[in-house]
């Protein structure tokens, strides 16, 4: 989760800047990947061959070096649709192209047998494809495509494709399913929100950038327990705020997961049981996750009061 975090921190080097270059910051995009998964278009576009498909909620654990880390430390997100019983279905990978994210991945999808392929009515900038059996084989199988497209790489995989052009409509739906500013800022959760439960305060001073990446200046002020105070560094998708708290107290520092769940509105806090992991304390997996109704954390005018 560490280097996690670090590689979510240098992301968000690359959405912040300084109040002096401020105006010289470039334009917000007009679109963003989506933040929620039961949102997107994904599921009208899987064929009737797949009766009844529904979002699959995946808690990802994304390892340093795959596609999966490399989407998440970007501020994408990752969707499973289908009938989770069958293992039929189609996973969607939404991220930035920051740091030409998408060539960086060549390499490793050439070795692993894609190939460079231009898609038919879709006007990516490139794409690359992973088939096996010949194309007239009754066994042949679209496993995998990846495009870069306006700036974002999306990259679709999926269990029962035969053909590139079986493949088209579900790669239209998840270039569809890019978020419009309007929706993004929308429910973009930057500010203030506080919970005061008898002399316990608790705020989360929450920055969400240009993506689904997200700083939290956290401050737990106990009636009865030791106070603390730090930053969170992670990522808010699907209505759950997630990452590493580093905070300090009397005894030195430490390193927490936390997990809140809500939206503008409010969050509420994550509790479950805990273990220690390459000196952090993370929540032990499978995750037994409990939203805490008690400490209700509500918008605010200022965490700094």
């Amino acid at each position: 989760m560490k280097k996690f975090a670090l590689a979510l921190c240098a992301a968000l080097v690359l959405t912040s800047c300084s109040s002096a270059e401020e105006e010289m910051a470039p334009p917000s995009p007009a679109k963003y990947v989506p933040s929620e998964c039961t949102t997107t278009s994904i599921l009208a576009a899987l064929p009737d061959s797949i009766p009844n498909p529904s979002f699959i909620d995946t808690p990802w654990e994304p390892a340093e070096g795959t596609d999966l880390y490399e989407a998440y430390s970007r501020g994408g997100i990752a969707c499973t649709y289908g009938i989770q019983e069958a293992e039929i279905g189609a996973t969607v990978l939404w991220s930035p192209d920051d740091d030409e994210v998408f060539a960086s991945r060549i390499a490793e999808w050439t070795k692993a047998g894609q190939v460079k392929i231009d898609l038919p009515d879709i006007e990516e900038s490139s794409a690359y494809v992973l088939t096996q059996g010949d194309e007239n084989s009754a066994e042949r199988h679209v496993w995998a495509i990846n495009l870069l497209i306006d700036g974002f790489w999306i990259q679709v995989n999926a269990t029962f494709l035969q053909t590139i052009e079986e493949a088209i409509p579900l790669v239209q739906a998840a270039i569809d399913s890019l978020v419009p500013r309007e929706t993004h800022e929308a429910k973009n959760i930057t500010g203030c929100y506080i919970a005061q439960v008898g002399g316990d305060y608790l705020t989360l001073d929450l920055d969400q950038k240009d993506r689904n990446l997200i700083v939290a200046n956290m401050k737990f002020f106990w009636a009865e327990q030791e106070q603390s105070e730090g930053q969170m560094i992670g990522s808010y998708t699907n209505q759950v705020l997630t990452g590493t708290y580093d905070f300090s107290f009397e005894d030195g520092t430490l390193q927490r997961e936390v997990f809140f769940k809500g939206d503008k509105s409010g969050f509420v806090a994550g509790f479950g049981p805990l273990e220690t992991k390459d000196g952090v304390k993370k929540f032990q997996r499978p995750l037994q996750v409990k939203w805490d109704e008690k400490y209700r954390y509500l918008p605010a005018d200022n965490c700094n009061n």
